[in-house]
């Protein structure tokens, strides 16, 4: 079942990375693949502290900002560090537009304050993200 997964957000990662030429919108997927989809992102940042923050992401109004920090804290520097070199870029640099990118996905992926509930639900607003 992953392993279909994995085969279709690839393709999807492709195809935005290509679409926008925006790296980081590879590496928002590409992290939220290895954390277990956007909720299990939701959830390391929730187990982190930052409810506030997420729910900030889901609502309709500003989305609260993340930072380097947090964002190692989170999602620890290991995956960072290895994330970072896979797309050539400085930890620091690499950890930051991930801090920027990150709300910004999620507020984009999460209509009415809810995350696809399917994977496929997931898939589909990808592509309507390449569109809009």
């Amino acid at each position: 079942m992953m392993g279909l997964f994995d085969s279709i957000a690839g393709s999807v990662m492709n195809k935005m990375a290509g679409s926008s030429g925006n790296p980081m919108i590879q590496a928002g997927l590409e992290l939220m693949n290895k954390c277990g989809g956007p909720q299990g992102v939701l959830d390391k940042l929730r187990a982190n502290g930052l409810d506030a923050e997420v729910e900030s992401w889901l609502g309709s109004g500003n989305n609260l900002p993340l930072n380097l920090q947090q964002v190692l804290q989170v999602f620890g520097t290991e995956l960072i560090q290895s994330m970072a070199a896979q797309f050539s870029l400085p930890v620091d640099d690499f950890g930051s537009k991930l801090a920027e990118y990150l709300p910004q996905a999620i507020d984009k992926l999460s209509l009415d304050g809810k995350l696809p509930g399917s994977q496929a639900e997931l898939m589909a607003r990808a592509f309507s993200l390449l569109k809009g």
